[in-house]
């Protein structure tokens, strides 16, 4: 490798395998002469490798390492079979300052080659000064040099090469897979927005985990929560991990009130009482016009927001569960057309302390199983589609988490193996919570039992890079694109039908959409919005439905 200076002259490395090459060819004699001045430093590199000497000759010190590296390297791939075909280097003067060039030369000509697998002999200005390397050339590529001037000479006549005739090796197919610049944010897939219709009534959802309301509303983020309200203007906004109590309620309602527009008025929420201060989950609803004024000129999703059924919890049946009933993390609303669920899922914890109650359905408790039988529930007993929105904690797929981004065979060959071989080089992720592959199997199979679908992953199965959570642990996460998504909507699969078969087109879908006339109401489009200015350390996610007519 390239010398680096320090007190003691300059310092040469060889790697091991240069060391153990180096070995074994060298004569057992001149090794062991040899073996008393080769030091191996971290890792068993070689540092500050130096010549024995013969009887009468002065010891090598410090200035000519130079020489001393490059004889050992040149040792190790050439044939050494005897003393006087090791190199000698020339009467070196201890004087001050840099040496002169004379002084350093080495007469390479008179090392025997080995033969043919010799790599050719560096060019003559490898070394101008002690420590001082000029001209470095290229590595050359891996493979025999005369299979490659075969293959240029056959290139230059124009005839087929070895590499277009034959199929490309293991190696060479690796290669040739292009390598991501880990000083370079991870890149993100486009996910155009599917505009709203303007003719039609539709139902927007946007769901945002704020990390702590009274944080947001007391500070410079509130001008982000308006923001993300003006621009969507969402018939409904879920908040989720407000961690409120229930007497900061009346307060954070009035300023509220202050800072979105009129027609948000009116206000659901629901407190941790197991635990002051922690996790909660709220929902305002924006009231429409009922007389056909609205933006689009036809009647809004919600125009009497005061008149929604709001449950609390996961039914009757969960009543028990005290993580369900003390901890506020679900809403449940029955609109005209469909159910909303807001949720935040428990998190497994740093220590896992929760994972079994996540994710092993043979317990007594189980949330993933609780979640799938009342959704599921839901959908028999009301005959409407359900709506799941929220922050879920777990992801799901190999591209919603970015270390698994520089895995040699991602995205499809990683997401076609067992979850456990996923994890292959990225054994921490195994104790991470939401990424452990217990999370992530349950996570399937709630979406199996409750009939739903991962609209945005339905909506955009290929898109790479999109996340709704960077962690404020490490500074550059954000700026790196190093997130996970742990925000989704989820919907029945009879709001979703139609994306099943979609490639990617979204105009493409909507034309589906319309020739086929499918029955309303169905999701029009699905979306994260991370490339803005986050509120806290979530993305806002959402979804738009398209409703019948009035």
């Amino acid at each position: 490798k390239k010398p680096r200076n320090s007190r003691g002259g300059t310092q040469f490395m060889l790697k091991p395998s240069g060391f153990l090459e180096l070995r074994a060819s060298i004569p057992l004699p001149i090794l062991k002469r040899l073996g008393h001045s080769l030091r191996l430093g971290p890792c068993g590199c070689l540092i500050r490798p130096v010549l024995p000497r013969s009887r009468g000759q002065p010891s090598l010190h410090l200035p000519p390492f130079a020489f001393a590296a490059f004889a050992v390297i040149r040792m190790a791939s050439r044939q050494v079979s005897s003393q006087e075909d090791m190199p000698t280097p020339t009467a070196v003067k201890k004087i001050r300052g840099r040496p002169k060039k004379a002084a350093t030369e080495v007469a390479l000509d008179k090392l025997p080659k080995r033969g043919k697998k010799t790599a050719p002999a560096p060019p003559a200005t490898v070394l101008t000064s002690i420590g001082t390397e000029a001209d470095e050339p290229e590595t050359p590529a891996k493979g025999s040099s005369r299979a490659r001037k075969q293959q240029a000479s056959k290139e230059s006549l124009g005839e087929p090469s070895e590499v277009d005739e034959q199929p490309s090796t293991k190696r060479q197919r690796k290669s040739a897979s292009p390598k991501r610049d880990k000083n370079a944010p991870l890149p993100r897939s486009p996910t155009p927005r599917e505009l709203g219709p303007q003719s039609r009534r539709f139902m927007r959802l946007v769901s945002v985990n704020v990390a702590g309301l009274r944080a947001v509303l007391s500070g410079d983020k509130a001008r982000l929560l308006k923001a993300l309200v003006d621009s969507e203007r969402p018939d409904v906004l879920c908040i989720q991990e407000h961690k409120l109590k229930e007497e900061d309620v009346a307060n954070a309602e009035q300023e509220l009130l202050k800072l979105l527009p009129e027609e948000y008025s009116t206000f659901h929420w629901s407190c941790s009482t197991a635990r002051r201060g922690y996790s909660g989950v709220a929902v305002v609803l924006r009231r429409g016009a009922a007389d056909g004024a609205g933006e689009n000129g036809t009647r809004a999703a919600v125009v009497e927001p005061e008149k929604v059924e709001v449950t609390y919890g996961l039914g009757e049946k969960h009543k028990a569960d005290p993580i369900i009933s003390d901890e506020g993390r679900v809403i449940t609303m029955e609109l005209p057309e469909l159910m909303v669920v807001v949720i935040y899922v428990p998190n497994s914890g740093a220590e896992l302390q929760r994972l079994s109650y996540r994710s092993n359905r043979s317990a007594e408790e189980c949330w993933d199983r609780a979640l799938g039988d009342y959704v599921r529930g839901l959908q028999d007993a009301r005959t409407k589609p359900v709506v799941v929105i929220g922050d879920m904690n777990c992801c799901h797929g190999v591209r919603d988490i970015w270390n698994m981004y520089d895995r040699p065979d991602f995205p499809d060959g990683l997401a076609a193996k067992p979850l456990e071989d996923q994890y292959t080089g990225l054994t921490s992720l195994r104790k991470s919570a939401g990424l452990t592959p217990q999370e992530r199997d349950s996570f399937t199979q709630l979406l199996a039992d409750a009939n739903l679908v991962d609209t945005f992953r339905a909506r955009h199965p290929e898109a790479s890079g999109v996340f709704s959570y960077f962690s404020q642990r490490a500074v550059k996460n954000r700026s790196m694109n190093k997130g996970l998504r742990l925000d989704y909507v989820l919907a029945s699969s009879s709001l979703c039908g139609h994306l099943k078969a979609k490639t990617g087109s979204a105009a493409e879908t909507e034309k589906e959409s319309v020739e086929a006339e499918l029955p309303l109401p169905r999701l029009h489009d699905s979306f994260i919005l991370d490339e803005q200015e986050l509120i806290a350390d979530h993305a806002p996610v959402g979804c738009d439905i398209l409703l019948p007519p009035a």
